[in-house]
């Protein structure tokens, strides 16, 4: 099974993205569901990526799509600049922080694994 770099680094992000919700669960930041579907739509993505991209190309599409639904969802809703801005609530803090970063890195680690695989290789 062949992985490129990018494939890995954009696993092992949405991992931190996970991560980062899980934190934010844990230390009760308010507003979450009883069964919040973000680590679900992250964890089975990197799942996904990790297992199928090196036989379905098009598997690396969901490793922008699911952090981009995410991220898109966090800048509607609005209260993450708030937990971002007071470092003295380290838990919601520090859950935010791996959250967004997560799903950053996540996106532009996708667009590179995207671009590597469906890079036409040109003989001279």
């Amino acid at each position: 099974m062949n992985r490129s770099a990018a494939v890995v680094a954009n696993a092992a992000f949405l991992l931190v993205g996970v991560a980062g919700l899980l934190v934010q669960i844990v230390s009760g930041v308010p507003g979450f569901p009883d069964i919040p579907p973000g680590p679900f739509i992250l964890g089975l993505t990197a799942i996904l990526v990790l297992t199928s991209a090196a036989r379905f190309r098009w598997i690396l599409f969901a490793g922008i799509a699911a952090p981009t639904f995410i991220l898109v969802g966090a800048l509607l809703e609005g209260s993450f600049r708030g937990r971002l801005a007071d470092p003295g609530d380290f838990g919601p803090f520090i859950g935010t922080a791996l959250l967004i970063g997560g799903v950053i890195a996540a996106i532009a680690c996708g667009g590179v694994a995207v671009s590597q695989a469906y890079r036409r290789v040109t003989v001279r």
